[in-house]
């Protein structure tokens, strides 16, 4: 008798152990979530934000070469995701300066480009929209900032964009010299879906150039119908958390049609 009313304390023990257990990892969650939403809400976002980032953080990490790349820029793909830059675009018509808002979505992005007394927007879903109409050169301009920039080659991933690799180690040299101690790139094809207004000649397939060593793009090189234009992103720079590049050049038959230099670049979670 005596043995039977131990056991029965020491059951009654154990359930009151695993009971207690339990109570104490619910209050642990729940004190995890609030604390999200108090510093979601010190951001001002609202608390489904939270979930909504590690959604995106998760879709971002879809292709690894993307993941690696979103990782070494900064903080501008949490939150709102939002990210401003202040320019100037020189062509064969000038120097223009530029202001470029980058604002991530579920879809990929949107892009608002203003300079020259122009407002140009691109959208993953509607394309370009360039009020009265969009000219060649509008087209040409909304291309190149859109999609020859690290930030298209991460967040096409939500896009449903097919990504594939075509080379690792590859040389700049085609003689392939013993003593060479030049860049080594990973090349990455990224075929993009269309857009309701896209055409086959808006959003070709561009092939990204990631440094291995440096883990940043180095350069995007588009075909189109009848030439090959190569972006090359020099001169990359870390300021307030931020990775980007200070200058852009585009390059066809070896003749420059194009540079965006940078003045400044901020993440902002507040248009």
């Amino acid at each position: 008798m005596f043995r039977s009313r131990s056991l029965s304390i020491w059951l009654l023990l154990a359930v009151l152990f695993f009971v207690a257990s339990g109570l104490a990892v619910l209050a642990a969650r729940k004190n995890r979530s609030d604390t999200q939403i108090l510093e979601s809400s010190a951001r001002g976002l609202s608390p489904d934000a939270v979930a909504v980032d590690g959604s995106r953080f998760r879709n971002l990490s879809l292709h690894p070469e993307a993941a690696k790349l979103w990782r070494k820029l900064g903080r501008r793909y949490a939150g709102t995701g939002v990210s401003v830059l202040i320019g100037e675009v020189e062509t064969v018509d000038g120097r223009v300066p530029v202001r470029v808002v980058r604002q991530q979505n579920t879809l990929g992005e949107s892009v608002e480009i203003t300079g020259n007394g122009k407002n140009l927007s691109w959208s993953g879903t509607a394309g370009l929209n360039a009020g009265s109409g969009p000219t060649e050169s509008d087209r040409s301009l909304i291309e190149r900032i859109v999609f020859d920039s690290a930030d298209a080659f991460i967040l096409a991933q939500l896009r449903g964009a097919a990504y594939q690799i075509v080379g690792k180690n590859v040389r700049a040299d085609l003689g392939g010299s013993d003593n060479y101690d030049g860049p080594l790139w990973t090349i990455v094809r990224v075929s993009y879906p269309a857009t309701k207004q896209a055409t086959s000649s808006e959003t070709p397939p561009r092939l990204y150039y990631l440094n291995t060593r440096t883990g940043l793009l180095d350069k995007v090189i588009t075909d189109v119908p009848g030439e090959e234009i190569v972006a090359t992103l020099e001169g990359w720079t870390t300021d307030g958390g931020e990775t980007y590049p200070s200058v852009i050049r585009w390059n066809s038959a070896g003749q420059q049609i194009m540079e965006l230099r940078v003045v400044n670049f901020v993440r902002s979670d507040v248009r």
